[in-house]
């Protein structure tokens, strides 16, 4: 009888080829065929290598128990770690709805930041060991060499997908792993999106009140007893910080309006044009609209109807001595008793302008100011009075002039000569608006608001070019007090007005010398003078209501100007009370983090229950494996029931190679996996069976 070779490669003849299923199939009835394998290297029993450790003796499947008791611990392991992310989901499920509490939300953030990291690792590490398992059993059970491939070879994502192109297997089996390694990357993903927080609005009605704009101004009452008030008004708003000058609302939250000219963007169909938070806004005034009746804790939006004034400066240069002014005592004035309707209007002849004189009363002595204002156009039969006598439109386009009024700006600059004066002619004009303002609540003493958009407004008022200093008293007043309002200079020095309109962002860093406005751009001049104008005309309407103080009694001896119906426009505003923080569950992400925890809890239970079912080794996976069942004497025999790590530890230090193991073969050589000793290294131009 021909010697059997162990672990020889096998030879058969077209007859006696065996099916990798043929254990399934065979038929008992029938002799079994003898396979006779044929190995490039000699069976050398008694010359085989002996390495300390190795099992000398036959042995039966059975484990050891250290090995059961690690096994078990890689089974327990698998399990606990999966509960976790059971337990998150199941957190998740339970808040949903309720209120937020910090404390709690921040440890339930950490764990989902936690989550997202160790899921796939831990997926993985599970996942892999399940495969590796099935791998085993089946090979215990019988199975296609394709089936292990996929199983074994099918540790991660791109993997599985390679696996089955490599392998051209493209069934359920591939499918179902690729499927199943998706599940890793979207359920550590899914895990930050489990659970967020968000809170509910309610939408209710509420009234507010806003200053009513068309308020006469004292100038013409002669009572200066709240002089010093305003002019603290107006000079703290010339010095606030760039940042309050810039923003949407000023030092006591009054909410300013945005020169509408000035304003980029399109008009809507309904007149409405939009603040863009992007682009720089120019205010009209450095004061804003003082309102009350917005709720804490809600985000509010109102309308408020108001109006302020435009100057635009078309003509600005130096003169070598002022301009005429002259007073209302010089004036033609005739007061009638019949009635102020219509009033007359006169244009002053000669260029002369209505205003103040370059000297003012100062104790016993005169005193000089360092700027003037004039309008050429005034009331000939009312020396005081308002606007609500003229005819009213419906729009800021129509005009009551032929000829439109002119205010005249002069300021001093004695550098190049006596008298020389910088001079700016300009329109000025009432701009009547509808303004929509946002407020949100930021838990602070007083709401941040801001126009969002603007419109012309649609309630009937004055002309544009109609203004309450065509008012001889109004105009002389507001000129000689604004004039004075930051205190008498040196006849060489500048206001802080002046400065103000040289510097608007920091006024103290502007010379307190003459300075040349006449050297601004007209449009600069035409928005600073505009702020100057409005905001000390704001701050003499009501004073006691400007600085945060709007709600307040109204004082009773300033006559009807303070009455509270008068003063306060009432109007209604649409408040959206924020309701508590509640925990909200994103049903998609947790659906996707729950089955993916889920399949990795029962990988785990099935891990451990196949495993320990499964008899024979571990061996899939090893090279250690390749030293099975061949009669290399430089491998040792026996050691069948050894797992591949096991084996792997035992013959580290064993030197190997994939070598030509019949180099002695002219012919052609043989590639096996042998000892180092046993076999030459390949060469590139040999034959190889």
């Amino acid at each position: 009888m021909e010697q059997t070779m162990r672990g020889s490669v096998p030879s058969r003849t077209p007859s006696q080829t065996i099916s990798p299923l043929e254990h399934h199939s065979v038929d008992k009835s029938l002799p079994i065929k003898r396979v006779k394998f044929v190995h490039a290297i000699t069976d050398e029993t008694d010359g085989r290598k002996s390495v300390n450790g190795w099992p000398s003796q036959p042995q039966t499947l059975t484990r050891s128990t250290i090995a059961r008791i690690y096994r078990s611990f890689l089974d327990l392991l698998g399990i606990l770690v999966s509960v976790p992310f059971i337990i998150l989901a199941g957190i998740s499920l339970d808040r949903n709805g309720k209120d937020v509490e910090e404390s709690d939300w921040k440890r339930i953030q950490t764990s989902m930041n936690v989550a997202v990291t160790a899921f796939p690792i831990l997926f993985a590490a599970v996942i892999g060991r399940f495969t590796r398992v099935i791998a085993t059993w089946q090979l215990e059970r019988g199975c296609s060499l394709g089936i292990l491939e996929q199983l074994f070879w099918s540790s991660t994502f791109v993997s599985a997908i390679m696996t089955q192109f490599f392998m051209r297997s493209f069934n359920l089996l591939g499918l179902g792993l690729i499927i199943l390694w998706v599940l890793s990357p979207l359920g550590g993903q899914s895990s930050l999106y489990i659970l967020h927080t968000a809170r509910d609005t309610t939408t209710s009605v509420s009234n507010i009140r806003f200053f009513n704009t068309s308020l006469n101004a004292p100038f013409n009452s002669g009572d200066i007893g709240s002089m010093p008030q305003i002019n603290a008004i107006y000079m703290s708003s010339l010095l606030a910080p760039q940042s309050i000058k810039g923003s949407p609302m000023d030092l006591w939250g009054n909410v300013k309006l945005p020169i509408m000219s000035r304003m980029n963007g399109d008009t809507t169909r309904d007149g409405w044009k939009e603040v863009k938070k992007d682009s720089e806004v120019v205010y009209s005034s450095l004061l804003g609209i003082p309102f009350d009746g917005t709720q804490r804790g809600s985000n509010s939006s109102f309308h408020l109807e108001s109006s302020y004034y435009d100057i635009d400066c078309f003509d600005v240069s130096l003169h070598p001595e002022p301009i005429s002014m002259t007073n209302s005592t010089l004036l033609d004035v005739k007061i009638k008793n019949t009635g102020w309707s219509p009033p007359v209007i006169q244009k002053i002849p000669d260029h002369v302008f209505l205003g103040n004189n370059w000297s003012v009363p100062c104790g016993r002595a005169e005193c000089n100011v360092p700027f003037t204002l004039g309008l050429d156009h005034y009331v000939t039969d009312i020396m005081h009075g308002t606007l609500d006598i003229f005819s009213n439109v419906t729009d800021n386009q129509q005009t009551y002039f032929d000829e439109p009024p002119v205010l005249l700006f002069q300021s001093r600059w004695w550098r190049g000569a006596p008298y020389q004066t910088s001079v700016a002619y300009c329109h000025i004009n009432q701009i009547y608006v509808e303004s929509e303002v946002r407020c949100v609540d930021t838990q602070a003493s007083v709401p941040q608001c801001a126009v969002h958009a603007m419109r012309d407004s649609l309630t009937p008022h004055p002309a544009r070019d109609l203004t309450s200093f065509i008012f001889p008293m109004i105009m002389q007043g507001f000129a000689i007090y604004l004039t004075q309002a930051t205190g008498m200079t040196h006849p060489a020095d500048s206001s802080l007005t002046e400065r103000y309109l040289n510097n608007s962002a920091s006024p103290l860093l502007a010379s307190k010398d003459d300075l040349p406005l006449l050297l601004l751009p007209k449009e600069a001049l035409s928005e600073r003078l505009t702020q100057v104008v409005n905001t000390y005309y704001l701050s003499a309407l009501l004073p006691e209501g400007m600085t945060g103080n709007f709600s307040a009694p109204l004082n009773s001896n300033r006559g009807e100007i303070y009455n509270k119906d008068y003063a306060a426009i009432p109007t209604t505003a649409t408040q959206a009370a924020w309701k508590p923080y509640t925990y909200q569950v994103n049903p998609a992400w947790l659906t996707i983090f729950i089955v993916a925890s889920t399949i990795m809890l029962f990988a785990a239970i099935w891990t451990a229950i196949i495993a320990h079912r499964t008899l024979i080794p571990d061996v899939l996976g090893y090279v250690s494996t390749m030293t099975r069942d061949t009669g290399d004497p430089s491998f040792p025999g026996g050691g069948t029931t050894l797992d591949g790590l096991d084996r792997s530890r035992l013959l580290k230090n064993l030197p190997v190679r994939l070598g030509d193991s019949k180099a002695d073969d002219a012919s052609a050589g043989y590639l096996s996996f042998t000892g180092t000793g046993l076999a030459q290294r390949a060469s590139p131009g040999r034959y190889y069976e």
